[in-house]
């Protein structure tokens, strides 16, 4: 292959019309352009001289040096140089002797635009986390038709993928496709589509951003039956490296479940945002563990398409304990010996048996059982000889409402003063 010679020691040769009063040269013969392993050869035979290489853009003035080659060298160049995109350009070739220039050996006029851009129509991510691309590609024009540089086709569409770090993948697709399909990806990472023909290559103005929605939530270990767990989720998002995005109105689900064998099941549906903790209370019913599920999203906004893959909290538990509505002694303040009434109502209305349990010497002792039916207990007593004040408590064992475990629960003190 001939060296390019620099273009400053031939400027003088370049003007199209500079020439000699005579041909002084032999034109050159058998000027031929071709592919030769995806590279632009041309090819032509002369007597030894040197040759200069034209570039002649169509509508524009002067033609343009492309190769300089000295003489003795062989007439073949592979490459392209600094052939710009063009509907129609043409190769001058021109033979230089000591005494003057030949006459100008023309090839024919060929076109050299790079593919149409592919135009990405949509993209979502499987559940195996492999990412599907549709796209459209127009044809450009050929205003050279059936030039010998002619390729068949549109060219082909290629996915480039921008990785974390500097890394980047490509994945190319079969000519005349319109939909492909790249593998799971490290996350957060950029695909744009990328038409190849034998020119150049033609990026699209649209982006796939794959990146990780994480999710936090904190619960409380334990509410009293029926009150608010007063849970509460947080979110990061990042579709580019390093990068935070700020989000709202995101969908999640409160997911619970009795035990680890269990299945998870959704008992509620909030959106979040990535800014705040936000809440994602629920009524406490029963022991059970809680994590906050964020389904697959997907966002299309200008020229990007953001997907983030569905994603999970750890599991968190949290116990329910009967609640007491009320309890108490009938009558309050009684004399030594009298009958008295033992009541306490409870949430859930359950049907379990508990333990009056008395604090004496700083220490809780038990007195008797006590019956609930129904969420309600009454007992009768008597106070017996001692006089004084005097605290009480209820004890319940563990129980099971609508299939839901409570924990054991114990209320809080309430009074009784014998005279």
């Amino acid at each position: 292959m001939r060296k390019l010679a620099a273009v400053a020691a031939s400027a003088v040769l370049l003007t199209v019309g500079l020439q000699a009063p005579a041909w002084a040269a032999d034109p050159a013969t058998d000027f031929e352009l071709s592919w030769l392993n995806a590279k632009l050869h041309l090819t032509w035979k002369d007597n030894g001289e040197q040759n200069i290489v034209l570039a002649e853009y169509d509508g524009q003035q002067e033609p343009v040096l492309f190769a300089n080659l000295a003489a003795g060298e062989p007439n073949d160049i592979q490459g392209f140089s600094n052939l710009q995109p063009a509907d129609k350009v043409r190769f001058i070739l021109r033979t230089v002797a000591a005494d003057g220039s030949s006459v100008d050996t023309l090839s024919p006029w060929f076109d050299t635009r790079g593919p149409a851009a592919p135009a990405l129509q949509d993209a979502n991510l499987l559940t195996n986390l492999s990412t599907t691309l549709k796209w459209t590609q127009g044809a450009v024009e050929d205003k050279t038709p059936g030039d010998p540089l002619d390729v068949p086709g549109n060219g082909t569409v290629k996915a480039v993928v921008d990785l974390p770090g500097t890394a980047t993948k490509s994945y190319p697709f079969a000519a005349g496709t319109t939909t492909g399909t790249i593998p799971a990806q490290a996350r957060p990472a950029a695909i744009k589509l990328i038409a190849v023909n034998e020119w150049t290559e033609t990026a699209d103005t649209k982006t796939v951003r794959l990146g990780t929605l994480g999710a936090g939530i904190t619960v409380p270990a334990s509410a009293a039956y029926g009150n608010r767990l007063g849970i509460k989720s947080t979110l990061d998002l990042f579709t580019s490296e390093g990068r935070e995005e700020r989000a709202s109105s995101i969908k999640v689900e409160l997911q619970a479940r009795t035990k680890t064998t269990d299945a998870w099941k959704t008992y509620g549906r909030y959106t979040g945002n990535t800014t705040t903790a936000f809440d994602t209370g629920i009524a406490s019913l029963g022991n059970r563990q809680y994590r906050l599920w964020v389904p697959a999203r997907k966002v299309v906004s200008g020229n990007v398409i953001a997907l983030t893959p569905a994603s999970s909290t750890s599991a968190k538990s949290s116990k329910t304990l009967v609640k007491f509505l009320s309890k108490g002694f009938t009558p309050a303040h009684p004399a030594r010996h009298a009958n008295v009434d033992v009541w306490a109502k409870i949430q859930p209305a359950a049907t379990v048996r508990g333990t009056l349990q008395v604090l004496l010497n700083n220490k809780w002792s038990n007195v008797f059982p006590v019956q609930f039916r129904n969420g309600s207990m009454l007992t009768h007593a008597n106070v017996g000889n001692d006089r004084g004040h005097f605290l009480y408590r209820i004890a319940l064992p563990a129980t099971t409402i609508n299939g839901l475990p409570l924990s054991p629960t114990t209320s809080s003190a309430f009074p009784i003063t014998i005279g």
